[in-house]
């Protein structure tokens, strides 16, 4: 469902797989900031997890969940990803931090290619790592279905590209809970 941020011209571009690269890059980032600007009317869960993370992201931080498949199905989705992630660094603010769940594909791709990744953080189960070039690793978790459920908890808006059931269910949490949810389909 179209989020009360967006524009119809900019759904329609999220949502057709073969809109061009550029347009729904662009499409994404005003959908993401536009949601980072609004206030959340939704509390978020008291989780004694998300309340440790969002102090080390920062209070009035808006987090940007970065959710895909651990490899890439489409033909454009590598280039998007690394598109989006330039676009989405360079035109937010310093008080939007990205969030990866440190996976292969989509998260990894972002996050080598969002900027100088000092705004990037990589959330991984205790005793794991990502293994990026870039981003900073944060553990939460014992496990990697932990990690998963506190992922879905402490964002702001999530931005899918690809994915299957692991991504469906993260997003699908962080949807219950009135998070903002950025479909970029291919």
């Amino acid at each position: 469902e179209k989020p009360c941020f967006a524009t119809e011209e900019q759904w329609s571009l999220l949502k057709r797989k073969d809109a061009p690269l550029d347009e729904s890059a662009a499409a994404a980032v005003a959908v993401v900031k536009a949601a980072c600007a609004g206030e959340s009317s939704e509390a978020r869960p008291v989780n004694e997890e998300v309340i440790r993370l969002r102090r080390v992201f920062g209070r009035d931080a808006c987090i940007v969940c970065i959710l895909g498949g651990a490899s890439f199905h489409g033909a454009e989705s590598e280039e998007l990803v690394k598109e989006l992630a330039s676009r989405l660094e360079s035109a937010s603010g310093p008080k939007v931090k990205f969030l990866t769940g440190g996976m292969a594909g989509v998260q990894e791709t972002f996050a080598k290619h969002c900027g100088d990744g000092s705004r990037v953080w990589n959330l991984v189960p205790l005793g794991h790592a990502s293994g990026y070039s870039r981003g900073t690793d944060v553990h939460a978790g014992a496990d990697l279905q932990e990690r998963k459920e506190i992922f879905g908890l402490v964002g702001d808006v999530y931005v899918t590209i690809e994915g299957g059931p692991g991504v469906a269910h993260e997003v699908g949490l962080a949807h219950e809970r009135g998070a903002a949810v950025v479909p970029l389909m291919r």
